[in-house]
């Protein structure tokens, strides 16, 4: 026990008072406890204290840094099988303690970041579990031994589920990576939420689940690579005939139909008892039919002419029949779709790929009326842009190019187009031409602003957060062009993701900025900024009980938040300073 206390800083230990007792009763001499103890004392809590202190002179927060450290020794020490040992022994002594962790985000986060490593810890099974009881399914949504229990896996599915459908297609974007994750762990777990989805979908309104159950065929392929497992499971569950089963699995695995195919779908949709159109209405189907007719470099090569009609006539059908369970398939709008896809092809065949535009302006400005013909035209001018010598033949610097004013409208005229629409103008953006470079600059400034009229179509956020990682190998007078427009266009009240990410981007050209006209705009955006009232969101647990337990969560959820817009204006009143700052 003597020896005990000659351990550095013994007398801090949880039970030194204990084992002082203890050793008095023992026999042991006074004299020699107050010498061990004393010499033995280092005071590491209090050196500790000092560095804090020191840190924060800095702006250091060192609870952050203490976190971090902790955090990382428990990721290189945490022995899984001795911590299984001791919990099943002690299984009932460990519920205040472990409630206490749960209460605290930063202890959760650890028990997060174990468990990936250590999916088959008993004790970090059980810690999800009661994480998951205590209402935080919407932060294990991405933990992977959140698939190792159903009731845990149902209710972060469930709640995941309930908070995508209020999302718009920008928000669906951001949470999606999260629910994929964990439904695509295993395949048990890909089936049962694929199931689910089906049969939601057949329910009122439940037809855009139909994007996040693409959303997970892309990720149980990209994990499992296992094509048979998508095709065949998808084909099941919708019950088609075996012979349409077939046609559509094999224009979806080679990526590009045959004839064959084409002809046996057309049969059966012509029919007077045609399938339902729910097997067709695939969004790779879709691709891959309308590529094959109107991309002209397509993989499977053009199709002839005399099997034309019958594709587009499938497409039609595909895009624009509506069942109804009594009354059988509404085929009204099938034929209006298959002239305007038919007119479109008819124009677009006359001209070679890469001649100027204007003489057919008209005729492609009615097909973009049509959503299916629009789609189509938008595959045809990606090949035109990336794939001819349009830009080089036609752009002039003092006008904006058809092809870019053609999918501005699609992007008005569509809003569920506008992520195909700006993944296109991101495509063209990064394309390297062979242009001057002043001539180049001024292309992209033009594909610049078909970007930001986007961002008036309430697509901001991930136009901005494209534009701000994008900043850094950007020329500055395009990112200056950007934030200038950018700001004179908005108003407030200002989200803290946009706050965050124009300010990023202020302040990597603030110097640049301090040197132009736009100077006097960031500065009105700044004070706007600041006088703004603080939106705190609440990411609290479900609020189904109402213990004392649930009372931390909440307010750790609130600080957190409070913490990131704190973030975002520490990043303003840092560009706000360096404006005040002389010029360099």
């Amino acid at each position: 026990m003597l020896q005990s206390f000659q351990t550095p800083d013994s007398i801090l230990e949880r039970k030194i008072t204990d084992n002082i007792a203890g050793y008095i009763k023992e026999g042991g001499q006074p004299l020699l406890l107050v010498n061990a103890l004393s010499s033995s004392y280092v005071g590491v809590p209090e050196m500790c204290n000092l560095m804090s202190d020191w840190a924060r002179e800095f702006d250091i927060d060192p609870v952050d840094v203490m976190q971090e450290v902790l955090k990382e020794q428990l990721m290189e020490r945490f022995d899984p099988e001795s911590v299984d040992k001791e919990f099943k022994e002690d299984q009932r002594g460990s519920d205040d303690w472990l409630s206490m962790m749960i209460r605290h985000p930063f202890w959760r986060s650890v028990i997060y970041e174990l468990s990936e490593e250590h999916q088959k810890c008993a004790f970090l099974n059980f810690a999800i579990q009661r994480i998951s009881d205590a209402g935080y399914q919407g932060e294990i949504a991405s933990v992977a031994t959140a698939s190792t229990f159903v009731g845990v896996f149902s209710g972060v599915l469930l709640e995941s589920l309930d908070k995508l459908r209020e999302e718009d297609d920008v928000g669906l974007l951001d949470k999606l990576p999260d629910l994929i994750k964990i439904c695509c762990q295993n395949e048990h777990t890909y089936l049962y939420t694929q199931i689910l989805l089906f049969r939601l979908m057949k329910t009122d309104r439940g037809l855009p689940l139909k994007r996040i159950s693409k959303e997970l065929e892309s990720g149980v392929l990209e994990k499992f690579n296992k094509p048979p497992l998508v095709s065949t499971l998808r084909m099941l569950l919708s019950g088609a005939s075996p012979a349409v089963a077939s046609a559509i699995s094999a224009i979806l695995q080679s990526r590009s139909p045959s004839p064959g195919d084409v002809m046996l779908l057309h049969r059966a949709y012509s029919s007077d008892d045609p399938p339902s159109s729910f097997f067709l209405r695939d969004p790779e189907f879709f691709e891959i039919m309308l590529s094959s007719i109107f991309v002209p470099s397509f993989k499977g090569g053009m199709v002839k002419q005399d099997h034309k009609e019958k594709y587009l006539w499938l497409i039609a059908y595909a895009a624009s029949v509506h069942e109804n369970d009594d009354m059988g398939p509404d085929t009204t709008e099938v034929q209006p779709t298959y002239e305007a896809i038919l007119a479109l092809e008819d124009t677009l065949s006359k001209r070679t790929a890469g001649t100027d535009l204007t003489p057919i302006l008209a005729n492609l400005l009615v097909a973009i009326e049509t959503p299916v013909a629009s789609m189509a035209l938008l595959y045809w001018i990606q090949f035109v842009i990336t794939e001819t010598s349009y830009i080089e033949t036609y752009f002039r610097s003092h006008e904006v190019p058809v092809p870019l004013l053609l999918i501005e409208e699609m992007a008005y005229k569509h809003p569920l187009q506008q992520t195909a629409v700006f993944a296109t103008l991101v495509n063209f953006f990064e394309a390297p031409l062979d242009l001057n470079p002043e001539i180049m600059m001024t292309y992209r400034k033009s594909i610049l602003e078909r970007m930001i009229y986007l961002m008036q179509l309430n697509f901001a956020m991930p136009v901005l957060d494209y534009i701000r990682v994008r900043a850094r190998k950007m020329d500055q007078s395009l990112s200056m062009h950007f934030v200038k427009r950018v700001l004179e266009m908005v108003s407030g009240p200002y989200s803290k993701k946009f706050i965050e990410g124009m300010g990023q981007m202020i302040q990597e050209i603030v110097e640049v900025i301090k040197k132009t006209d736009t100077e006097p705009i960031v500065r009105t955006w700044i004070e706007e900024v600041v006088l703004q009232p603080v939106d705190v969101e609440m990411h609290s647990p479900p609020t189904s009980a109402s213990s004392s337990t649930h009372e931390t969560p909440t307010s750790a959820a609130a600080a957190a938040a409070a913490a990131a817009n704190d973030s975002g204006l520490s990043t303003i009143q840092e560009i706000k300073k360096r404006l005040e700052e002389p010029r360099r």
